[in-house]
């Protein structure tokens, strides 16, 4: 059993190596300024994910008017504990599209992402490694955006949809 364990980590492990990373920015793509939507209040997983036993899930929680608290719980077999991470992120809204601004609690980087919300719950389509530009303020960041949204090259193959943890 523990050999198999071994097997699935390092194949897991190999695959995030070879997975090319998201796209990430030094600043966010606009100030945290839009009101929050309750709607995404709760806890959160990946349908993908939901064949797995103990899936990886989100808990989002308001943190101010303007932004939410995001805890990834990541389960780990070798302890069978959940790992905490925690986030801040807030939207910002460009045309129609709402983006979301995500940062680790320590600081750092930004994940961007575009979300579609639905009656059940969300799609994230991550912003694509293929973005090769670095931006010094937002303003330059939200017009690069403004301008390529709707290009194919401009999001990550596979979108991830999320519904409400049962």
């Amino acid at each position: 059993m523990k050999v198999f364990i071994v097997k699935i980590s390092c194949l897991l492990g190999l695959t995030f190596l070879l997975t090319a990373c998201p796209y990430q920015s030094k600043v966010a793509i606009g100030p945290a300024e839009e009101k929050i939507d309750k709607k995404l209040f709760g806890e959160w997983v990946a349908t993908a994910d939901l064949e797995y036993e103990n899936p990886t899930y989100y808990n989002i929680e308001k943190f101010s008017k303007v932004k939410y608290t995001v805890t990834e719980n990541s389960y780990s077999s070798y302890d069978s504990t959940y790992t905490k991470t925690k986030y801040f992120m807030h939207s910002t809204t460009i045309n129609d599209r709402i983006f979301l601004n995500i940062q680790e609690y320590a600081g750092g980087d930004y994940y961007l992402h575009y979300i579609e919300m639905g009656d059940n719950g969300f799609t994230l389509f991550e912003i694509s490694e293929n973005v090769d530009e670095q931006f010094v303020t937002s303003d330059e960041l939200k017009e690069f955006i403004k301008n390529n949204m709707n290009l194919s090259f401009f999001y990550t193959k596979g979108d991830v949809e999320y519904i409400r943890k049962t």
